[in-house]
């Protein structure tokens, strides 16, 4: 169960004194250092990765909400109360009415209708989860309708698992909009999208009063906010890529909590006692990605011999002790289809993969170009290069950014790292073995699948199924089909470790939470 994921959540304090603070945020305040890297717009429906969901979520309130220690079970947010038709095709929700946006407008069906209706039809990034129940630009204003000022209907266009359908209401993305006040900046179209990326229209806890892309993020509380007004008067993203960099000012006291800390730095505040270090597990997998256009790579052995090139061993105890554990299932640990026990399918074996290698027609090894998605998995690639020369694969790394390039299908061989933002294993089954059409047009960039380019008709069935079974225990057996076929198929997408998001807090700082959805909320952190 979901459950036991989340027991794995270690917070770990200190054992050592700290240095002197020489400096200190106000208590009033919450100073965040991240990484803003590659953030243009902070408009929800441009959105869906992990930083910017946590920004989004505090400036837009979602219908529904998923606790951090609860992913199973929806609470209400802006929508009271909610219920399903007897045949699973009407979702109806009632809005609460004391929600307002910052604008002082009140919060509407009509806001919300219209809010996934803009997700839709703007067919950006964040429609990437609603836009799987079958909406589209011609279909969804008549299917998503205020019944009334606080009533609103979402009939479904096809058979789906009406669970899927609310725990996608739950995402940044899915953030409700003041219609008006956006309708008034709209330019040529585009559904205020341009204003959007630097002024928010929400009824969230705050409002953005700063944004400078690659720099800083200024967030105000909201004092009229229906929740209460937050303890926290302001809170501050700033852009703090150097991991060392994040770490002194955390010691420092200049920064409260800080994300994408690297393992080094980890260790060394893990004996601070001044700070807090929580590892929340994600919805997501560290993998090999190889390239199916690639002639040498298509071919199932070379794809095998990449299971074998890798001593994931020697780094899951230093490199990925705080981001990841081992884990070569398709299926996060703790969902439903997953297996029960560490599931490690291939290990070590340099002379197993030149074996493989030799019998595909590579006696004297392969060479390759291999780029990391982005820094933080640069230390991993440097990994798999040194053991891969060792198993007869000789890999040319080549550092940067190359998320775009494998949404492009312009790459040889990719180390990247995953999210899934929906907390049932259909989310992270349609990211890794989904893909309806395998042509370059197409342009499904959403399907890791369809970006390595191969195409399995079996496992798109089984996906298929698994979005429309509303019966627990054969979705069960689903997934562990599915998995059973990934295993076997030697897949261009080699998985190796689940991902952990490690959070580290100073000790003051209290009601933050990392959530494996990304959504943290920061209306009720305190500071001591």
């Amino acid at each position: 169960m979901l459950k036991q994921l989340l027991t794995t959540i270690a917070m770990t304090g200190a054992l050592m004194a700290a240095q002197p603070s020489l400096a200190a945020s106000p208590p009033n305040m919450l100073v965040i250092g991240t990484n803003l890297t590659g953030i243009r717009t902070l408009d929800p429906a441009q959105n869906n990765a992990r930083t910017v969901s946590e920004l989004i979520s505090n400036l837009y309130d979602n219908l529904v909400q998923l606790s951090p220690d609860d992913l199973k079970t929806l609470k209400p947010m802006l929508a009271t109360k909610w219920e399903v038709s007897p045949d699973g095709k009407v979702i109806t929700l009632t809005l609460r009415d004391d929600a307002v946006f910052q604008s002082g407008n009140k919060v509407t069906a009509e806001d919300a209708a219209w809010s996934i209706q803009r997700v839709i039809k703007m067919g950006q990034v964040g429609s990437t989860d609603v836009a799987l129940w079958g909406f589209t630009a011609d279909n969804v204003e008549k299917l998503v309708r205020a019944k009334d000022e606080h009533t609103l209907e979402i009939e479904l266009p096809q058979a789906v698992n009406t669970d899927l359908v609310l725990y996608s209401l739950a995402g940044s993305s899915i953030g409700i909009v003041d219609k008006k006040t956006v309708l008034s900046h709209e330019a040529n179209g585009d559904f205020g999208g341009a204003w959007l990326s630097a002024n928010s229209a929400g009824s969230g806890p705050f409002s953005l009063a700063q944004w400078r892309p690659n720099d800083v993020a200024i967030f105000n509380a909201q004092p009229k906010y229906w929740g209460g007004k937050p303890a926290m008067a302001r809170v501050v993203a700033r852009h703090i890529p150097e991991s060392g960099n994040l770490r002194l000012q955390l010691e420092a006291g200049d920064v409260d909590v800080g994300q994408y800390v690297a393992s080094g730095d980890l260790d060394a505040l893990s004996t601070n006692k001044d700070m807090v270090i929580e590892n929340v597990p994600g919805l997501g997998f560290y993998y090999i990605a190889l390239n199916q256009k690639d002639p040498d790579l298509q071919k199932p052995k070379v794809r095998e011999a990449f299971q074998y090139a890798f001593d994931w061993k020697a780094i899951s105890g230093n490199i990925m002790r705080h981001t990841g554990f081992p884990w070569q299932s398709m299926i996060p640990r703790g969902m439903i289809g997953a297996p029960e026990e560490a599931a490690v399918r291939y290990d070590y074996d340099p002379a197993k993969a030149k074996q493989l290698l030799a019998e595909a027609g590579y006696p004297n090894g392969l060479k390759k170009v291999l780029n990391p998605s982005g820094a933080p998995t640069l230390p991993f690639a440097e990994a798999l290069q040194a053991s891969a020369r060792a198993a007869g694969i000789d890999l040319d790394l080549v550092p940067g950014e190359f998320t775009p390039a494998f949404r492009e299908r312009k790459f040889e061989v990719l180390l990247g790292n995953s999210g899934a933002r929906l907390p049932d294993p259909f989310a992270v089954a349609t990211q890794y073995a989904f893909n309806p059409n395998n042509s370059d047009e197409a342009r499904l960039g959403s399907y890791y699948l369809w970006r390595t380019g191969m195409k399995v008709d079996e496992l798109n069935t089984l996906i298929d199924q698994s979005m429309k079974e509303r019966d627990t225990e054969k979705r069960t057996d689903i997934f562990k089909k599915m998995d059973g076929i990934y295993a076997g198929m030697a897949s261009p997408l080699v998985i190796f470790f689940q991902r952990t998001d490690p959070y580290v807090m100073r000790a003051n700082v209290k009601g933050y939470h990392g959530h494996t959805t990304w959504s943290t909320r920061w209306h009720d952190v305190t500071k001591e």
